[in-house]
């Protein structure tokens, strides 16, 4: 059965940390969640392979998303290859997603470039009827890309008031990768103590920009259509309002 949302990232617990309110907020709201993660995160400082895909697998329970697959296309080496892009085809294809969420392209971090590279290098040929791989040609209505480590102007930040929580639940599954005064393993900019702070601080900042609590924001390549701007910004704060209107004449 189709999906409306596909969030591909490059390693277990990319997806949840980075855009998982939005993935929580969707599947409470009745839309069909996935999840694919594009490595099985070997490379990692902490935990094992075996660890991280079971926490993976409860973080997406708890998010709602109806199912999470697993490549395994090398966790430090992915490339844009005709394999890779015939791996990720065979699963957008098979899932049929509307939207597709995945890395900002331009990110600090390899891995997750690469992976915003790939995803934007399948997009065309997923919909071509010979191109070889299984399942029957199909093409995703847009492809929105989240922040990880390098900040963009966004297109848009998604308010995620009320499942902010749920996300921060599902993150803490991760627990082989955050800290523990028992653990012997070195440490890593995730296991610092302030990490899961720094993760809210992010999405207080960007749920601010909205006059929101919490929020989570996207970058597209071209103009973000609008139906209604008066329905579409009608639950919003006035923008210039008391303090607003100082911030902004």
């Amino acid at each position: 059965m189709p999906v409306d949302v596909l969030a591909i990232g490059a390693h277990p617990d990319d997806v949840d940390m980075i855009c998982g309110g939005t993935l929580a907020k969707l599947a409470a709201r009745g839309r069909a969640v996935a999840i694919l993660d594009l490595t099985r995160g070997e490379m990692g400082t902490r935990g094992t392979p075996e660890t991280r895909a079971r926490e993976a697998q409860r973080a997406a329970e708890i998010l709602g998303a109806r199912e999470r697959v697993a490549l395994d296309l090398g966790d430090g080496r992915i490339e844009n290859s005709a394999d890779a892009r015939r791996q990720v085809i065979e699963v957008v294809r098979r899932l049929r997603p509307t939207l597709i969420l995945t890395h900002y392209w331009d990110d600090l971090h390899p891995d997750h470039a690469a992976a915003g590279h790939l995803v934007r290098a399948v997009m065309y040929p997923v919909g071509f009827a010979r191109y070889p791989a299984e399942g029957e040609p199909y093409r995703p209505n847009e492809v929105l890309f989240f922040m990880a480590h390098t900040p963009f102007e966004p297109s848009f930040v998604v308010d995620v008031d009320g499942y902010h929580e749920r996300k921060m639940e599902a993150v803490r599954c991760f627990a082989s990768q955050f800290h523990s005064a028992d653990s012997a393993e070195p440490p890593t900019g995730i296991s610092q103590p302030d990490f899961l702070l720094r993760l809210e601080a992010r999405a207080r900042h960007y749920g601010g920009l909205i006059g929101r609590a919490f929020g989570e924001p996207f970058l597209v390549t071209r103009a973000v259509p609008v139906a209604d701007p008066v329905e579409h910004y009608a639950p919003f704060p006035k923008i210039y309002s008391s303090r607003s209107w100082e911030d902004h004449r």
